[in-house]
C-alpha cells in the first residue's frame, strides 16, 4: 500500500510502498479513503508524543472501508464503512460508565498507540 511515512522525529516525510496490514484476530484492517493532519498528528511527528515510534504512518483521524477482519471480529465484515474516533474508550472505567469517554483512564487512540 502507498502511505505518507517518516522514519525519523521531525524527518520529512515522504509518500512510499509500505507492507500491507494484517488483521489481528481480534482486530481489522482499514482500506483509509480521506484522513487529514493535524496538530496531534505534528507532535507526534516532532516526538513528543511517547506512545509514537519510528517509522510512522501519520494520520489518526480517518475514514474508510474495512477489508479484512480478525478471526475473532464479530458484527463487521469487509465492505463497511468507517470512521474512527481519536480516542476509543474502554467503555467500564468510572469515566466512560459516567459519559466522559473522553478522558478514559484507559483509551487508546489510532495512530499514537495502536
Amino acid at each position: 500500500m502507498r502511505a505518507v511515512i517518516f522514519d525519523e522525529f521531525g524527518a520529512r516525510p515522504e509518500v512510499r510502498d509500505v507492507p500491507d496490514p494484517v488483521a489481528p484476530a481480534d482486530g481489522a484492517v482499514i482500506r483509509v479513503e480521506a484522513t487529514g493532519l493535524c496538530r496531534s498528528d505534528w507532535h507526534g511527528w516532532q516526538g513528543h508524543d511517547p506512545d509514537i515510534r519510528p517509522p510512522h504512518v501519520p494520520g489518526h483521524e480517518f475514514a474508510g472501508v474495512v477489508a479484512a477482519v480478525g478471526a475473532s471480529v464479530r458484527g463487521w465484515r469487509p465492505g463497511d464503512r468507517v470512521t474512527a474516533p481519536f480516542v476509543c474508550a474502554c467503555g467500564r472505567c468510572p469515566a466512560c460508565l459516567a459519559g466522559d469517554q473522553q478522558v478514559c483512564e484507559r483509551q487508546t487512540q489510532p495512530g499514537f498507540t495502536h
